[in-house]
């Protein structure tokens, strides 16, 4: 991952925040490398995460029929260090929003962020996706986007997801061939309005260890420039 580090040039300044959807590591031993490549990493308003499966569980192969059939039978898999992946972002200053929501104060309002847990696993709880009138602006962040109608239908004007890839194998006109989510195809990856709000997905910037593979879907590492509303008068 330590080509991270060389950013283009447009970025310039220092990003208001870092968000990360979860699937960090394939297993534990990613866990030092990521830390290495997010230590060059800062943000003004803050860096925030939420987990993901491959954050809980290290990868066993799974038969590939399980991304046309939909099941989600339970498998043994060896479990990951989640609490070491957690302290090591910890420790770099990165704010852990699993099930849970933060507000951030800035010079035009407050900002809310709220994350859950992943939807994929059926861990996640949205009991505390709610937003408060005076905020400026409300986002969530979330690993599957399965659920981003919960954030919508609470008035958030953006949710970042990853677990896709995209696809990882996009055929013209068709796009993603499979996603391993109940949403559509067609929101596998890049932004989409979805009510009032936007959904973002993020096609990411690895593969599946037993699937290494990308057809027409490029790894990403997005960033999203977010513009306030005009008010009338």
């Amino acid at each position: 991952m330590s080509w991270l580090k060389r950013l283009p040039d447009e970025v310039g300044d220092v990003p208001d925040f870092l968000l990360a959807t979860g699937d960090m590591i394939e297993g534990d031993f990613g866990i030092a490398p990521l830390v290495e490549a997010l230590s060059h990493f800062e943000a003004r308003l803050g860096k925030f995460f939420v987990l993901g499966s491959h954050d809980y569980f290290q990868s066993r192969f799974q038969a590939y029929t399980k991304y046309w059939t939909g099941r989600r039978d339970r498998i043994s898999a060896p479990r990951a260090n989640t609490e070491k992946l957690i302290d090591a972002l910890s420790a770099l200053g990165w704010v852990d929003l699993t099930n849970t929501s933060s507000t951030v104060s800035t010079e035009a309002g407050a900002i809310r962020l709220s994350g859950v847990d992943d939807p994929y696993l059926r861990r996640h709880r949205t009991d505390h996706i709610k937003r408060a009138g005076p905020e400026v602006a409300a986002i969530g962040l979330v690993h599957s986007p399965e659920v981003v109608s919960e954030w919508m239908l609470n008035g958030f004007d953006l949710v970042v997801a990853g677990h896709t890839h995209g696809g990882q194998v996009r055929l013209p006109l068709l796009g993603a061939v499979v996603t391993n989510s109940s949403l559509p195809n067609a929101l596998a990856s890049g932004a989409h309005l979805i009510g009032s709000g936007w959904l973002h997905v993020s096609p990411g910037l690895g593969t599946g260890k037993f699937s290494p593979i990308r057809f027409n879907c490029r790894p990403e590492a997005t960033l999203l420039r977010l513009i306030p509303k005009r008010t009338a008068g």
